[in-house]
C-alpha cells in the first residue's frame, strides 16, 4: 500500500492531496482511526515509482532548494515535531542516514538522539515554513 499514518490532519490532507491528483478512487482508501491515523491505498505502480525515487534522495536533494525544502516539510509534517531546549524548541524528524546524510550536506547542524534528529541550525524551521500543509506543524 501507499500511505501515512499519524496525526488525523496529516490523513486527512495526504487523502485530498490523493483524491485532488486523481492518483486513487474514494472507495479505494482505506482508513484506520485509533491511537494513530492510517489512511492508504494499493497502487503497485505508483508504489514502484515512489520507492524509485526515494533511492534517488542523495542526487535529488543536493541543494537547499523550493524542491528540497517541500521534501523535508512533508517529513516534518508526518514525523516531526519539536522539542523542548530551554526556552525555546528545536525543531526535529524522525528520518533515516540518508535524510541525515542530505540535511548535513545542505549546512545543517544535525544531532541524533533516541531516534531523532535535531536540527540545530535556527534557519531550518524558516526554510521548511512556507511549504509546510498541517496547522500543527507551525509554531
Amino acid at each position: 500500500g501507499l500511505g501515512v499514518g499519524g496525526h488525523r490532519e496529516l490523513c486527512e490532507a495526504f487523502l485530498k492531496a490523493c483524491l485532488d491528483e486523481k492518483l486513487c478512487r474514494p472507495d479505494r482508501v482505506k482508513f484506520i482511526e485509533g491511537k494513530f491515523y492510517k489512511c492508504f491505498f494499493y497502487n503497485t505502480a505508483l508504489r514502484a515509482w515512489f520507492d524509485k525515487e526515494l533511492e534517488k534522495r542523495e542526487e535529488r536533494l543536493k541543494y537547499r532548494n523550493e524542491f528540497a525544502a517541500n521534501y523535508f516539510a512533508g517529513v516534518f509534517d508526518s514525523k516531526g515535531g519539536f522539542a523542548q531546549a530551554g526556552k525555546k524548541g528545536v525543531p526535529y524528524i524522525i528520518g533515516d542516514r540518508v535524510d541525515e546524510i542530505v540535511l548535513l550536506r545542505l549546512g545543517f547542524r544535525v544531532k541524533k538522539e533516541r531516534g531523532k534528529f535535531a536540527i540545530l541550525s535556527d534557519d531550518f524551521y524558516g526554510w521548511i515554513q512556507p511549504y509546510l500543509k498541517l496547522e500543527i506543524s507551525r509554531k
